[in-house]
C-alpha cells in the first residue's frame, strides 16, 4: 500500500467529514468556555460538557445577523446550529456556527454570580479599600506557578522598563479544585515579606473551569486583607475572575500587570532631571527679579550711603547665586552616585539574575539544592532555566574532594 502525504490524508478527511449528512446543519448543546472575540469581529470558543469539548467559530456577519454581539460569555448553556469544518492546512476540525440559542446559565456561572453579589454587598470590591501602587517599587512578589509562562513574561517586561527591580516568586498551583486556598497562603506569605513592595497574583489564560480557583473565597479574603498593594493578572483581557474585582489594580494580562507595577527607569531619570531644571529656573527667575528691583532703586536719585547699601546687597545676591548653583550641582552628583550604587545592589540581590544570564536553579522536592550530600541516585531534580524547566533523574553522584 502506498503511503499518503499529509496533504492527501487531510484532503480525504475533509471530504469524508464535510460530506457526512449527519454533520450538516446539526445541533449540539453544551457550555461556552474560553470565548475570544477577534479584532475582525469573529468569535472563537469551546463548547464543553462532562463528556468532551469541541472548538467553535462564529463569523462576524452571523454574530451581527443574530444580534449576538457581546452576548456570548463563558459559562452560558447554549444550543448551537451549524456545520463541521476541517481545515486541511493545519488538520484542525471545528464547528462553524450558523445560529446560537442561549439557554440557562451553567452551574459555574450561577455560583460565580452568587458569590460576586455576596462579596459586593460585604464591601470587598469598594474603591475606598483600594491602595495605590508604589511609584518606584524595588521588589515585586509574584504569586504563581514557577513553571508557567507568567514569570518569563514579567521578567521580559522588567528587563525593558527597569532591570533594577528584583522579584520574589511564591510558587503555587494555579489550577485544580484545591488550588484556591494554596494561592491564598502564597498571597499571605508575600504580604508578610518585608522586602515586597507590590504583589502580582495570576496565571495565563484558560477556560472558566481552569481559572475557577481564582474565584475561591479564601483567596478573595486573603487579597482583601493584604496591607501590600495587589495586582491581579489572571488570564487574557476578556477573562474576569473575582480576584480582578478585589485586587487594588487589575492587569489585563501578566505582561500588562508588570507594566502597571514597574515605572520605567528612563522616565524616572527624565523626571528627576526636569525637577532639577525647574528648581534651577525658579531660582534664576527670583534672582533676576531681585536684581531688577535693585537696579530700579539704583536709578533713582539717592544718597551715597544708600548706593553703598545697594552694592552690598548685590554682592550678597551674587554670592547666594554661586552657592545655590554649587549646591544643586553637588546634589545632582550625589543622587547619581546613589542611583548607581542602588543599581549594583539590586542586581546582586536579584534571585533570578543568574537564571537570566544562563545559569540554572535546581530544586529537590521543591527545595533549592545547595549540597551534593542531599542527593541520592534515583532522585528527581527540577532544573529551572530562563525559558522553562526540565525534570531530570540522578544517575550518578560524584563528591568533589
Amino acid at each position: 500500500m502506498d503511503a499518503y502525504s499529509v496533504g492527501e490524508l487531510n484532503k480525504i478527511i475533509k471530504q469524508t467529514v464535510e460530506g457526512e449528512f449527519l454533520l450538516k446543519n446539526c445541533i449540539v448543546e453544551g457550555v461556552i468556555s474560553n470565548v475570544k472575540r477577534h479584532s475582525t469581529g469573529h468569535y472563537y470558543f469551546s463548547l464543553i460538557d462532562d463528556t468532551g469539548s469541541i472548538d467553535m467559530a462564529m463569523w462576524r456577519s452571523k454574530v451581527q445577523q443574530r444580534g449576538l454581539e457581546g452576548a456570548l460569555e463563558n459559562g452560558l448553556l447554549v444550543q448551537v446550529r451549524g456545520n463541521i469544518s476541517f481545515y486541511e492546512k493545519t488538520g484542525r476540525l471545528s464547528f462553524i456556527c450558523e445560529d446560537i440559542r442561549i439557554g440557562a446559565k451553567s452551574d459555574y456561572q450561577i455560583a460565580y454570580e452568587k458569590l460576586k453579589q455576596e462579596l459586593y454587598a460585604l464591601g470587598y470590591f469598594d474603591e475606598r479599600h483600594k491602595q495605590p501602587l508604589p511609584p518606584v517599587p524595588s521588589c515585586i512578589g509574584v504569586v504563581t506557578s514557577a513553571s508557567g509562562a507568567v514569570i518569563h513574561d514579567i521578567l521580559h517586561v522588567a528587563s525593558h522598563r527597569n532591570p533594577l527591580v528584583t522579584f520574589k516568586v511564591f510558587n503555587v498551583p494555579v489550577q485544580g479544585p484545591t488550588a484556591g486556598p494554596v494561592i491564598a497562603r502564597g498571597v499571605a506569605m508575600a504580604d508578610a515579606d518585608p522586602d515586597v513592595d507590590v504583589i502580582i497574583v495570576g496565571r495565563g489564560g484558560g477556560s472558566m473551569e481552569d481559572l475557577w480557583c481564582f474565584n475561591d473565597r479564601a483567596l478573595i479574603e486573603s487579597i482583601f486583607q493584604c496591607t501590600t498593594p495587589v495586582v491581579s493578572a489572571v488570564g487574557h483581557e476578556v477573562d474576569y475572575t473575582l480576584c480582578d474585582f478585589v485586587a487594588d489594580v487589575r492587569g489585563a494580562t501578566p505582561s500588562h500587570a508588570a507594566e502597571l507595577s514597574i515605572y520605567p527607569l528612563l522616565d524616572l531619570q527624565e523626571e528627576v532631571q526636569q525637577k532639577l531644571e525647574f528648581i534651577h529656573n525658579t531660582v534664576q527667575y527670583r534672582i533676576q527679579k531681585e536684581k531688577q528691583q535693585l537696579f530700579s532703586i539704583a536709578n533713582r536719585k539717592i544718597t551715597v550711603p544708600a548706593m553703598n547699601l545697594v552694592h552690598q546687597q548685590r554682592n550678597i545676591l551674587q554670592r547666594f547665586e554661586h552657592l545655590l548653583h554649587s549646591a544643586i550641582q553637588k546634589k545632582s552628583q550625589d543622587e547619581s552616585r546613589k542611583l548607581a550604587i542602588l543599581a549594583t545592589q539590586l542586581d546582586n540581590k536579584n534571585p533570578l539574575a543568574k537564571v537570566i544570564k544562563g545559569f540554572a536553579k535546581v530544586d529537590l522536592n521543591g527545595t533549592p539544592l545547595q549540597t551534593i550530600q542531599s542527593v541520592q541516585i534515583g532522585d528527581t531534580l527540577d532544573i529551572h532555566i530562563q525559558d522553562g524547566s526540565v525534570k531530570a533523574t540522578v544517575q550518578e553522584v560524584t563528591h568533589r574532594g
